[in-house]
């Protein structure tokens, strides 16, 4: 994440509308991106002390100076740095040589040991040389740290269209709500509010999809707003994980007398750098829906097959079926769950979700090698459960299907 003043210095407030201001990757810009690239990569093995010595070098007297330390923070947070190779204790090695002060660089009348003695005496009791004592004297402070790894190759560009993103999320370190109208790609959006602890709520759009409340961290609601803020900003790029989306938040920003508009929606030129999620969690997922198109797709087919499309909402989770089927004529549905091979906490868990859903159109595809008894998912089940030795069978599957689907109704909301 970017300092405070790196963001507040790349956002544009017109009325009551605050917007990020997007660094061009023009050839100005994208020349300074690939010099402090350069940068970077030169000081590895050296002091992290050192590295931004040289940052600040390169930076000089530059007007460009707030998006200088913006791209070099980008590089630095995907730095690793470690410890310098100590051969001793530093705190110890401290403790020794600020016991024997007050010292001076000369002996005189009220100081008897000089720095040079000192250091001498300590280097003898460790079996160190004079040099030794120096370079390990502060090893364990941050500054000393060795820059160890700079990460994944990263392009001018690239580090421009990462530049963008950290000042667009940064804005939302200062947001009181934010309003969120997902189409598409759930998973990975509830995959990242359970990730970063996020308070919400959830209830169904009026033009399809979801609608999400993300109470941001100057919430009412929220107690702990530094360590909450900095996981609220960091949600953004999921949202970009999404083919259609639209994002409005109300951002108070410091020393502002009023809350500001930030929208965004999936037109923006942001890029996300989160990996979106596998079409299928499993191969028995996959096996599933490839053999369904075989045989009961095409022009002719009656039901429709789609993967992850709609959401039963569980208080403050969520359950995603796999799939559903949708007859293509009547437009009565049934949502499907496989359950294969698993974690024993993931079935318990899957139980729990199955019996709060109470949906009689769930239908539970269980892999008779689960390590769970198929009577413990008949028992909370209020829709079928269909259990299978190798594959499931898609002809019986299809025939639960017209016995257990309905009609789609709208779910008030839930939180």
């Amino acid at each position: 994440m970017l300092k405070s003043e790196l963001i507040l210095r790349r956002v544009k407030i017109r009325g009551n509308d605050v917007m990020p201001l997007t660094l061009p990757a023009d050839d100005h810009y994208l020349t300074v991106a690939d010099e402090l690239i350069r940068v970077t990569e030169t000081c590895a093995g050296h002091t992290r002390g050192e590295f931004n010595d040289a940052i600040r070098e390169y930076e000089g007297d530059s007007l460009d100076y707030p998006i200088i330390r913006g791209l070099a923070a980008v590089l630095v947070n995907r730095c690793t740095f470690g410890e310098n190779g100590s051969l001793v204790n530093p705190v110890e090695l401290r403790t020794d040589l600020f016991r024997q002060g007050p010292v001076t660089y000369k002996q005189d009348l009220f100081a008897r040991t000089d720095r040079a003695q000192a250091v001498a005496e300590t280097a003898a009791r460790y079996g160190l040389t004079e040099e030794q004592v120096e370079t390990n004297f502060f090893t364990d402070l941050p500054e000393e740290k060795l820059l160890l790894d700079t990460g994944d190759a990263l392009g001018p560009g690239d580090l421009i269209v990462r530049y963008n993103m950290e000042v667009a999320r940064g804005l939302l370190y200062w947001a009181r709500e934010v309003r969120i109208t997902v189409q598409d790609t759930y998973k990975d959006v509830f995959k990242y509010i359970k990730l970063f602890k996020l308070m919400h709520t959830i209830s169904p759009g009026h033009s399809g999809g979801y609608d999400i409340i993300l109470h941001g961290p100057i919430s009412p609601f929220v107690k702990s707003t530094i360590r909450y803020g900095l996981q609220f900003a960091k949600f953004l790029p999921a949202l970009l994980l999404c083919r259609h989306w639209h994002m409005d938040a109300d951002v108070q920003l410091p020393k502002s007398p009023r809350p500001l508009r930030y929208t965004l929606d999936d037109r923006t030129e942001l890029h996300t750098h989160f990996k979106a999620s596998g079409t299928f969690d499993s191969q028995l997922e996959a096996d599933f829906a490839a053999e369904f198109e075989a045989k009961y797709g095409g022009a002719k087919r009656v039901w429709e097959l789609n993967r992850e499309d709609e959401l039963i909402l569980l208080g403050d989770t969520v359950m995603i079926p796999d799939f559903s089927l949708t007859h293509r004529k009547h437009g009565r549905r049934a949502l499907i769950e496989i359950v294969g091979f698993w974690h024993p906490r993931y079935l318990q868990r899957k139980l729990k979700k199955v019996q709060e859903a109470g949906r009689k159109d769930l239908i539970l595809l269980l892999y008779e090698s689960a390590k769970v008894a198929e009577g413990f998912f008949k028992a909370v089940s209020a829709g079928e459960v269909l259990v299978f030795s190798r594959k499931p069978v898609i002809k019986k599957v299809l025939a639960a299907v017209e016995r257990c689907a309905v009609l789609p109704t709208k779910v008030i909301s839930s939180s």
